[in-house]
């Protein structure tokens, strides 16, 4: 596992079809939603790197449960999952994040996440299928 930067990760980032998203309530009830490209209407990004610690990305409606901003709201701490099949390799990204309004690149989404990113480790993934992601 080793630390790297989120700006040398920025294209890669930016070009990744989904993550996954891990969050916990103050009393350590944990959550994790898979979230990916909205492709309906045309394809929109999936995230946008801000600068050396900063990314934000959208939050569509999903199951209306509201789990993962209700645990924002509560504890604002995350994590982002990344999952590199090509290279069988993993890059998490920690940090704090905040709920801020719509933004233009994203629509149909009624807020976006702004995520404050403190660590950035990869790490490669013995075992992990070698897949070529399509479409």
């Amino acid at each position: 596992m080793t630390d790297c930067s989120l700006i040398s990760l920025k294209p890669w980032l930016e070009a990744q079809p989904f993550f996954l998203l891990g969050s916990a309530s103050f009393a350590g009830d944990c959550d994790s939603s898979y979230r990916g490209r909205q492709t309906e209407g045309g394809a929109e990004p999936l995230l946008r790197v801000e600068g050396a610690a900063r990314l934000v990305f959208p939050d569509y409606p999903g199951n209306h449960l509201f789990n993962t901003i209700g645990n924002l709201l509560e504890h604002s701490q995350l994590a982002l999952l990344f999952v590199d099949f090509s290279q069988q390799s993993t890059v998490l990204l920690q940090g704090q994040a905040k709920l801020e309004g719509p933004d233009p690149a994203w629509p149909r989404a009624p807020r976006t996440i702004a995520v404050d990113v403190a660590r950035v480790l990869h790490a490669p993934v013995a075992g992990l299928p070698h897949l070529e992601l399509t479409g």
